[in-house]
């Protein structure tokens, strides 16, 4: 079992926000963390797992430790996944004003990258439904943190301006057949009246190789 963070940095200055996009990886910081990488994957070192841990989706409130995340890998290729690894995503704000900021976090998971599969193997998504109190093993497909109007979306984690989600784990369809997917990221931001968003398409393969269908199950399907 591997615990990995989706990590993105924005900003409402520069340029990036008039493109709609979250601040770039860049490959020239001499130590890249959680506080000054974007657009990267990290995985967990510490053997007590973070806070909120358990296969479903809920939000943190209490914010990461940079240390606690080490072996940064760019999003521009696919996590590999195994299942039952999980998985948090992480957005944050360097700006000197982000404390005022108010954020939702929508994710929506797309099969762009797959080989199209039928009846069992067709899983539209790796992670599931269940909350801390309840096991539910519909698929999650989509992630929508949504407080409705966006002076009532959710402030950011006070000690470095973050909004930090559990998404779950990670899992095969009933064939234990392997899926490609694309988590499609959105955030929208208000801020002084305005609101701002950004998106990213990050990449992730669940199992150890993509299974084919033989040609009876394509004839049958």
């Amino acid at each position: 079992m591997a615990i990995y963070l989706y990590n993105l940095l924005f900003s409402l200055t520069g340029t990036d926000y008039t493109l709609g996009r979250f601040t770039q990886y860049n490959t020239t910081i001499a130590n890249p963390t959680i506080s000054n990488q974007s657009c990267a994957w990290f995985s967990y070192k510490t053997a007590t797992p973070p806070p909120g841990f358990g296969d479903w989706f809920s939000q943190i409130n209490t914010a990461l430790t940079p240390s606690d995340w080490i072996n940064l890998q760019p999003d521009t290729n696919s996590l590999e996944l195994n299942p039952g690894d999980y998985v948090l995503m992480r957005v944050a704000s360097l700006d000197s004003n982000a404390g005022s900021y108010q954020v939702r976090v929508t994710g929506v998971f797309g099969r762009g990258t797959s080989i199209v599969e039928t009846g069992g193997a067709d899983l539209q998504s790796p992670l599931q439904m269940s909350t801390s109190a309840t096991p539910n093993p519909n698929p999650r497909a989509v992630i929508d943190v949504d407080g409705s109007s966006g002076s009532n979306w959710p402030p950011p984690i006070a000690a470095d301006n973050s909004w930090v989600n559990w998404l779950g784990a990670a899992h095969t369809p009933s064939s234990k057949a392997a899926n490609d997917y694309t988590l499609n990221v959105g955030i929208s931001v208000y801020a002084g009246n305005a609101t701002y968003t950004f998106g990213r398409d990050p990449r992730l393969h669940v199992g150890p190789g993509m299974v084919r269908r033989k040609r009876d199950d394509c004839d049958a399907a």
